[in-house]
This record gives structure tokens, sequence and C-alpha cells, in this order.
């Protein structure tokens, strides 16, 4: 391939011909996709707003202008992305708008290197006018009815589905608080506006001005009958429940939500015999065991893909499970259940009931 000649003045003669030969033999830039999925609820992006550096927000409506699906704070989309091996697969993002607005969805999406591709394919295809055919939103992170107090704590970008938690308690004339770190105030979508909604009840810790989130000290100062919402990273999920077992707070009190897979940088390689499919499946150090039993051709219920729901639940007959879920059970998991989107092993080997 000829390298490409850049252009200054007093350049020779025929280094404009030589530009045109050289970008001649350049290899065509993929097609921009004008349709995505095939989901029974069509939607359009029709803005795209920067909330942060990373992070940006898709602002989706129905093609025609029609009312969309009424949803409960918490809900999520699966919406299709174009990966970068050609595959068209789905990614669940929480739906941040207010669920009192039925014109329009909105999702927010941090741009993550480290992830499994989806989110930098959205940041690099997903324009306006990109239809969008979706499966219906989904709720496995519900807001209680009552009029108990609730105390909603995000991680990050752990911040998307309690934005409208907090809209609807605020429309409720609920008693919220909300605790929110991150990196620093502007990677933290939403503060601003979070900040004005709650005042005094809005608590924000951003790692770059020192500022520490206690959880132990906010569990212990929660009244005693408060809600706990959480969503962010896995290590903020185990802060709160065993502060929470610390204070003696019953964990039908807790809900979570992951925003990520909890994966590990000491995962190695195993084996998943299946037993009724006469089968022998290798999981890569970077692949999740239900990837690897997808791309074998294995159908595996599945849907939030970070441990959140259990439809992946699959029952292991021998080996050690290194259990990664927020869902199941400690009664599930003493009988041999896992989550295979996001859960290990121990051993070198599982053998499973598929």
């Amino acid at each position: 391939m000829k390298k490409i000649i850049t252009v200054v003045n007093g350049g020779d003669k025929n280094s404009a011909a030589k530009k045109r030969a050289a970008e001649l033999t350049l290899p065509p830039k993929p097609a921009v996709p004008t349709e995505l999925g095939k989901g029974l609820l069509p939607l359009v992006i029709v803005g795209i707003r920067e909330l942060t550096p990373r992070v940006r927000a898709y602002e989706l409506r129905d093609p025609h202008g029609k009312e969309l699906p009424f949803l409960f704070a918490g809900s999520h989309l699966q919406v299709p992305v174009l990966l970068s091996d050609g595959k068209i697969e789905l990614r669940h993002y929480s739906i941040c708008s207010n669920p009192a607005d039925r014109d329009f969805y909105e999702i927010a999406v941090l741009k993550d290197a480290s992830g499994r591709g989806g989110s930098l394919s959205i940041h690099d295809n997903y324009t306006v006018g990109l239809r969008l055919n979706c499966e219906p939103p989904v709720n496995q992170f519900q807001l209680h009815a009552d009029n108990s107090p609730a105390i909603l704590i995000a991680g990050g970008i752990g911040i998307t589905p309690i934005k409208p938690m907090v809209q609807v308690l605020v429309a409720r004339g609920r008693r919220v608080q909300l605790h929110y770190a991150g990196r620093s105030l502007k990677e933290m979508a939403f503060s601003e506006c979070l900040s004005h909604e709650l005042g005094a009840n809005f608590f924000a810790y951003p790692a770059d001005e020192n500022k520490r989130f206690d959880v132990m000290q906010v569990v212990a100062d929660a009244p005693h009958n408060a809600l706990f919402y959480v969503c962010g990273p896995l290590t903020l999920i185990d802060a709160v429940y065993t502060s929470a077992t610390l204070f003696g707070v019953a964990k039908d009190r807790i809900q979570c939500e992951q925003f990520s897979s909890a994966s590990s940088t000491n995962d190695g390689p195993l084996f998943v015999e299946l037993v009724k499919s006469k089968k022998l499946i290798y999981v890569a150090q970077d692949q999740s065991i239900l990837t690897a039993l997808r791309d074998a051709g294995i159908s595996v219920n599945f849907d939030c893909c970070v441990g959140d729901c259990g439809t992946c639940t699959v029952k292991v007959l021998d080996g050690e499970v290194d259990h990664r879920d927020q869902v199941l059970s400690d009664l599930d998991r003493a009988e041999g259940m896992m989550c295979v989107c996001v859960s290990r092993a121990k051993s070198e080997r599982l053998v499973v009931d598929l």
C-alpha cells in the first residue's frame, strides 16, 4: 500500500496526482448502517448529547411519533449494536429519562475501551436518523410503592437508572437521599441537574477532590425503615451489603444492579463439559461462559448479562463455581445453580446439565 503524501506549500508539482493515486489504494470505509436489529420496538435516534467527555446521551423516539410503552423507573432497554467483527448483538442500557415522558426514551452510554466493544460501537455508529429495532423495556430494579424513605447510591455510570428513580420519588413526595461517587464532577453525568433537584439531600463524592464515600456511615445513619437502591461496580455493592449486615439491615431492604460484568484480571481459561449435549467447550481467559456456549451453538436463555436477572442460570453437576451474580440465593448456590453470564470457575473444569 502506498503512503499518502501530505501536501504543503512549495511541494512538487505532481504531489496532488500522487495523493489521489495513494488514496485509491486505501480500503473502503465500511458503510454506515441505517437500521440495526430485529426487535419488536422500533426507535429512531433523534438527538445526541455530550454529557461528559466519555458519556453520550441518545434520545430515542418512535419513527411515527407515537407514544412509547409505559415503563417504571429502573427499566433498561436492549439495543442492537454492530460489533467490530460484523456481528450484531444486544446490549443493555438503563433508560435514564423521566418515566413520565412517554414521547421519548433516553439512554446514556459510557465509552469504555476495556469493555466488550458495545459502547465503542455505539459511540462510533449511533448517529441521528439511525433506526434501532429494540426489545421492549425490562425492569429488574424496581422501586417500592410505599412511603418508606429511600437511600439511593450510585457509582460512576451507575447513575443512569438512579436518575429516574430520583425524579419519580420526588414527584411522589417521598423522602430521598442520593449519594453519588465518581472520578470528578465533570465526569459525573447528571450531577448538576440532580443537585438542583435534591438540594441538601444530594451528596457528591468526586475522587479528584479527595471526597471519600463512607458507605458504612451512610448505612448507619439511615432511618430504620429506609430502603436502599444501589447501582455501580461490584465493590460498591459489596460495601453496601457488608455495612448492612453489620448494622442489621435485612437483605430484602436492598435493591442493587451492577453496571458491568464482574470480570477479573486473574481469570484463567477453563473447560465446560455439557452432559446432555456431549460436548466439551473451551472458555478463553477473556470470554464469559455464556459467550463461549453461544459461540458453540448451545442454546442458553439470557437477558441482563451482568448477573442481575438469573435468566442464564444453569445447574452445575461437578466443579467449583466462583459466583459473581447478585441474584441467586445461598440455597440456589448450594443446589448447584450458576449464572453463566458473569460467574466463573475456581476449578479448571465445570460439568453442567446442558
